[in-house]
């Protein structure tokens, strides 16, 4: 795991500033999807199959990290985005990869995706196939348990006495919030708070799904309830959604800390960390885990 240190001179909150660079994950190009493919790939090789069905935006990190799971190992991969495809093919980006990289498409509104896995599944078990159902963004056990362990991993780079104060990220489908909180309940770190920034979802959304992921990785997750930071106030409108106010910060990030973030996940969590230490004046070791999203800015 590579930890980076932003010093207190060039740290735009005037102290040090630790980041966690999942945005580098040496596989499929990087970011928390990739992190938790590495999972969920020995469930599925476990399980003996050869082809998997999953879904996503026409930007999705994470149908490009299965995309390119599968043409590694050979593996039929059926992705049902939902978006345009006009727009899907002009776009670079995750779409590109997913283009080059074989993967059967499907388009679909928002609502038709359950119906449409579905319907992909029987034709690849039809084909002769067993197929492996993934549900997007990685949000199962492995994908739960991928982070879990990541804490594992930070505590044996982490160069502090005492547990950082907090730790940001920017969180959509809850499971990699939820696994770091069970993580941290692991490594007995309870005064860490893991301070999740929405991208999409509202306070209450977010909140329960984190509790349905830590499910898959505690009898108990109920025991989460006053744990769990989930804030809603940053996601500039929407999934996909952002502003001209957004882009001019995390351009102006990139020239003062050398630091790339999206507009879609990390410079929302971003912009939210900063406005919220403002306020709030903590002190203590700070932490802001960079979940990747890169490729959402080569579109």
């Amino acid at each position: 795991m590579l930890l980076d240190l932003i010093s207190a001179s060039r740290s735009p909150l005037g102290q040090p500033l630790y980041v966690v660079r999942d945005d580098l994950y040496p596989l499929f190009y990087g970011g928390n999807k990739a992190r938790k493919m590495t999972h969920i790939l020995a469930e599925i090789e476990e399980g003996g199959f050869d082809a998997v069905v999953s879904t996503g935006g026409i930007q999705s990190n994470h149908c490009r990290v299965v995309a390119l799971a599968c043409a590694e190992r050979g593996w039929t991969c059926k992705l049902v985005l939902h978006g345009s495809q006009e727009q899907f093919l002009a776009e670079k980006g995750n779409a590109l990869l997913m283009q080059r990289s074989g993967a059967l498409l499907e388009f679909v509104d928002g609502h038709d995706i359950g119906p449409a896995m579905d319907r992909a599944m029987q034709e690849l078990i039809d084909m002769g196939k067993r197929p492996y159902y993934l549900y997007g963004g990685g949000h199962n056990r492995p994908g739960v348990m991928a982070y879990k362990e990541a804490m594992q991993e930070f505590q044996e780079v982490w160069p502090g006495k005492d547990p950082p104060k907090s730790i940001f990220l920017a969180s959509g489908t809850g499971s990699t919030q939820a696994g770091l909180l069970a993580g941290c309940r692991m490594l007995g770190w309870s005064q860490t708070r893991i301070r999740g920034i929405s991208v999409a979802r509202t306070k209450e959304r977010g909140h329960k799904a984190i509790l349905e992921s830590l499910a898959f990785v505690d009898p108990s997750p109920e025991t989460y309830q006053d744990d769990i930071y989930f804030d809603d106030r940053y996601t500039f409108g929407a999934y996909g959604q952002y502003t001209r106010e957004l882009t001019e910060f995390t351009s102006r990030m990139a020239r003062e800390t050398g630091l790339i973030l999206d507009n879609i996940y990390t410079g929302k969590a971003f912009y939210g960390m900063l406005d919220l230490l403002s306020r709030e004046q903590e002190s203590g070791p700070l932490v802001f885990w960079h979940t990747g999203g890169l490729m959402n800015l080569m579109h």
